[in-house]
C-alpha cells in the first residue's frame, strides 16, 4: 500500500471512531459546565477571628476544606479558586437547592466533645456561657479518620458513624472510661448535637452521634466531618443561581450560529477555490468529528465560551487551507504541474500556519493560567480546535485532495482550482 492511501486510511479510520465517540452518549457523556447545565455561582469571604487571622497559609486549608467538602457531595466538574487575598469562588454544576449548598459550604463544622466534672449533673438545658457545667475536653474533629451516615436502628432515624485516629481513639477511650453513667457532649460550633450516655469504656476509636437527623441531614453533617472544619468563618458575598433553561437557550443559538458560519464559509471555499473548497469543506467536517470526540475523551467541560473557542477555532482552521490553497494557485499560475504546485503549496505554507498557530497556542496557555474558569474553558477548547487544525489542514486535505485526483484527468484541469486558463490552452 502506497503512503497516501496509507494515510487516507488512517484518516477514515479516525473519522469512523470520532463518530462513534461523538454518538455514544452513554460511554462518553458530555460534560457541560455551570451556564449550561444551571447550578450555583458562590464567592465566600473569609473572616478574621479572635485567635486567627487570614493569611496566604489560612486561605490555602480554606479552599482544602472547601473542595473536600464539594467532592464528598458529589458535585460534578465544580470549579474552586482563590479570589483576591481572601476569598474563595465556588461553582457548582446541577445543585438545584441554594440553601443547601450554603449549609454545605459556609459552616465551620468545629467538632468539640464535652465533659461533666466530678458529680456535676447535666443540666435540663443547653448552657455555653460562663455558667455551663460542661468542660471541653481535648478531643475534637481534627482527630477524626471517617464519618459517614447511616440508618439509626436503635431510635430510628439516622446516625453519623464516626471514627477516630490513634490519638483519638486514646482520648475517647479515657473520656469514656471516666465518665460512665454520664453523658458526654457532642457540638458543632458550640451548637450541641448530642449527649449520649456513656454505658461503658469505648476502646474501639468509633462512636455514633445521634440526634433527630433525616437523610439528608445526616449525609451533609457527614460531609462536613471528614473533610474538616474551616480555619475561619466563611461569609457569603456573591450567590447566583443559574437556570439550566438559559443555558439551554444559549447553547442552541451559539450552535445555530456555529451552523450557519459553517455553511457560509463552505460555500465561500466552494465558490472561490472550486475543488480545493470541497477539499477542505470536507476537512472541516472531518476536524469538527475530531474535535468533539476529544472533548468527549479528556474529558472536556463544555461552557458556552468554550463552545465559542472551538467554532472560532473552525475559522482558524480555513485559514490554514486558505494559506495552502492560494500557495497552490501561485505555482499553478508559474506553470508548474498540478502535483508539483499541490506538494510546494503545502510546503510553502506550512511554515506560516505554524507560526501563527504557535501564537495562538501561547496566548491560549496565557488565557488558561491567568484566566478564571470560563475564560480558562475557552482557552482550553480553542487551544485544542488548533492543534486538531493543524492536523486536518496539512494532512488530512492533503490525503483527501490527492484521492480525488488520483485517476482522475478530468479534474486535473487548473481551473478547477480557481485558476484561469487562457484561450489557446483551452483551444488545445
Amino acid at each position: 500500500m502506497s503512503p497516501r492511501k496509507l494515510l487516507l486510511l488512517v484518516v477514515v479510520l479516525l473519522t469512523l471512531g470520532a463518530l462513534y465517540v461523538i454518538q455514544d452518549e452513554k460511554q462518553f457523556p458530555t460534560k457541560y459546565g455551570l451556564d449550561i447545565q444551571g447550578g450555583m455561582h458562590l464567592v465566600l469571604e473569609a473572616k478574621d477571628t479572635a485567635k486567627i487571622k487570614v493569611t496566604p497559609e489560612v486561605m490555602q486549608s480554606v479552599i482544602a476544606v472547601v473542595r473536600n467538602r464539594v467532592d464528598a457531595y458529589g458535585v460534578s466538574e465544580p470549579l474552586i479558586q482563590k479570589k483576591g487575598d481572601r476569598q474563595v469562588v465556588v461553582e457548582m454544576p446541577g445543585i438545584k437547592n441554594p440553601d443547601e449548598a450554603r449549609q454545605l459550604l459556609g459552616k465551620t463544622a468545629h467538632l468539640t466533645f464535652w465533659e461533666l466534672p466530678g458529680n456535676v449533673q447535666a443540666p435540663t438545658a443547653t448552657a455555653t456561657g460562663s455558667a455551663s457545667p460542661w468542660v471541653k475536653t481535648e478531643l475534637d474533629g481534627s482527630m477524626l479518620v471517617e464519618a459517614k451516615a447511616e440508618p439509626d436502628p436503635q431510635h430510628g432515624g439516622w446516625q453519623i458513624a464516626i471514627k477516630f485516629n490513634p490519638e483519638g481513639s486514646k482520648l475517647f477511650g479515657e473520656i469514656s472510661s471516666r465518665n460512665v453513667g454520664k453523658p458526654v457532649a457532642m457540638r458543632l460550633d458550640d451548637q450541641e448535637i448530642s449527649a449520649p450516655r456513656i454505658e461503658g469504656p469505648i476502646l474501639g476509636g468509633a462512636a455514633q452521634i445521634t440526634g433527630n437527623f433525616d437523610a439528608k441531614q445526616a449525609q451533609q453533617l457527614a460531609v462536613q466531618l471528614k473533610a474538616g472544619s474551616l480555619p475561619v468563618p466563611l461569609e457569603e458575598v456573591e450567590t447566583r443561581t443559574i437556570g439550566p433553561t438559559l443555558g439551554q437557550d444559549t447553547v442552541r443559538a451559539s450552535m445555530f450560529a456555529g451552523v450557519v458560519g459553517f455553511a457560509a464559509v463552505v460555500l465561500f471555499m466552494l465558490g472561490y477555490y472550486r475543488l480545493p473548497g470541497l477539499v477542505a469543506a470536507i476537512a472541516l467536517a472531518i476536524y469538527a468529528a475530531l474535535n468533539f470526540a476529544i472533548f468527549k475523551l479528556i474529558p472536556v467541560t463544555l461552557t458556552v465560551p468554550g463552545i465559542a473557542g472551538f467554532i472560532l477555532s473552525i475559522g482558524m482552521a480555513v485559514d490554514a487551507n486558505i494559506l495552502i490553497f492560494e500557495r497552490t494557485k501561485e505555482e499553478l499560475k508559474r506553470g508548474r504541474s498540478l502535483y508539483a504546485a499541490i506538494e510546494i503549496g503545502f510546503k510553502r505554507a506550512f511554515t506560516a500556519i505554524f507560526d501563527s498557530n504557535s501564537t495562538t497556542l501561547l496566548t491560549c496557555a496565557i488565557l488558561y493560567y491567568f484566566g478564571t474558569g470560563l475564560v480558562r474553558g475557552f482557552a482550553l477548547t480553542l487551544a485544542i480546535g488548533v492543534i486538531v487544525s493543524m492536523f486536518t489542514a496539512i494532512t488530512v486535505s492533503r490525503a483527501l485532495l490527492h484521492a480525488l485526483l488520483e485517476g482522475r484527468r478530468g479534474l486535473k484541469s487548473p481551473s478547477y482550482f480557481g485558476v484561469k486558463v487562457p484561450a489557446s490552452d483551452k483551444a488545445s
